[in-house]
């Protein structure tokens, strides 16, 4: 086959235009590639938000003395908590059985002369039905005790205390923690550049496992194939032209991530943009690859769920540390372009490198763009079977 009549810059460019003026005329396609991305990534940005504040909780206080009433300040003022001051155990209890408060926080009495001896015990009584929201009120709680404990130091004055729920804290040893690449520490900077690649893979795997099967549940397909249109300029012509439309989609998605969630961009936004460009036209180009062999859209939408947007939720790391699992688990992540990607864009908007993991990421991508591109070439034929 000469070049000619493998490719025509005029057939091309006429299948390209033909692409646009449908797309024009199916808002639904214009929705589903550029305000989804948008809508999903602040629904679930917000939603996903593993930060909690105004914990209601109730302080028992055993004893009303100088310590006594500044570790009730230091809770009462902390923006992590809604406190309560209670005088009974059996009331903060009832609150707690009826959900009405998370915590009980319990100053025994003897609390300050326990803690002049370097004794002093807090005691922490969460609801722990919900096992995460535990683990981080504990946190906030004993990070609550260690600034007390720390000013305590400061002032001088002697006092030491145990920290709450058995840890210790004493005024001579003090831990200073500082957190790098999120120092707002906050669940947003973490949880939203992986967000932005799950959202885009549901948008652009969509919009892929669409088009080609359209043609068939239309019967324009037959009309396309006794036409002198390739298979290579049908598919490179659907593929540019939701390629396109997904591009402004990522963009919108960028600029919700930076000014809605105040995520920073600490590496190359070049590597950035290559990375979601890479990571999109894998998504497309899946899409197409199961829209051309099964000529189906429900079926090709199902399988596109399954095969590009649960793996990029469940098994790239974005959720679960791909290193605490089992092994095979960890292989099957690995096999799945959305892991590369969300690792590529946690690096580029967190931590700035290094780069060469993401330059390698962008290789693999790239690999799995050519591969899914032929596949649905392949699967593309021009014939009326």
């Amino acid at each position: 086959m000469t070049g000619a009549r493998f490719f025509s810059p005029v057939r091309f460019m006429t299948l390209l235009m033909k692409e646009f003026r449908q797309m024009i005329c199916d808002p639904a396609t214009i929705f589903l590639g550029t305000i989804l991305p948008v809508i999903l990534i602040l629904l679930f940005g917000w939603g996903l938000s593993m930060d909690l504040t105004k914990v209601p909780a109730a302080i028992v206080e055993g004893e009303s003395t100088p310590l006594a009433r500044a570790v009730t300040q230091e809770f009462v003022g902390s923006r992590y908590f809604d406190i309560t001051t209670l005088k009974s155990r059996t009331e903060a209890e009832a609150l707690l059985s009826a959900r009405r408060i998370e915590a009980i926080i319990d100053i025994p009495q003897g609390f300050e002369e326990d803690a002049s001896r370097g004794e002093g015990a807090i005691g922490l009584t969460i609801h722990g039905v919900d096992a995460s929201a535990a683990t981080i009120i504990r946190t906030y709680a004993k990070a609550a005790i260690a600034l007390l404990q720390e000013k305590i130091a400061l002032r001088g004055d002697g006092a030491a205390m145990t920290g709450v729920s058995g840890g210790s804290a004493r005024g001579g040893v003090m831990m200073l923690s500082r957190s790098w690449f999120n120092e707002a520490n906050t669940s947003a900077w973490y949880l939203v550049p992986g967000l932005s690649i799950v959202v885009l893979t549901l948008s652009a795997s969509f919009l892929g496992s669409i088009v080609i099967a359209r043609e068939w549940e239309r019967g324009t397909m037959e009309t396309l194939s006794i036409t002198p249109a390739t298979s290579f300029e049908i598919v490179l012509s659907k593929f540019l032209a939701n390629y396109a439309l997904i591009t402004v989609g990522s963009l919108l998605t960028f600029l919700t991530a930076v000014l809605i969630f105040d995520a920073p961009v600490r590496g190359s936004l070049l590597l950035l943009a290559l990375t979601i460009l890479f990571y999109t036209a894998w998504a497309i180009s899946f899409g197409l690859f199961l829209s051309a062999f099964l000529k189906s859209q429900f079926v090709a939408i199902q399988l596109a769920v399954i095969g590009s947007y649960l793996p990029s939720l469940i098994l790239s790391g974005y959720l679960f540390d791909l290193r605490s699992v089992p092994a095979f688990i960890s292989a099957v992540g690995h096999l799945m372009p959305p892991t590369y990607a969300i690792e590529s864009v946690k690096i580029l908007y967190l931590s700035g490198g290094p780069e060469h993991i993401v330059l390698s990421n962008l290789a693999i991508l790239a690999a799995w763009v050519v591969l899914f591109l032929a596949l649905a070439l392949a699967a593309t034929k021009k014939r009326l079977d």
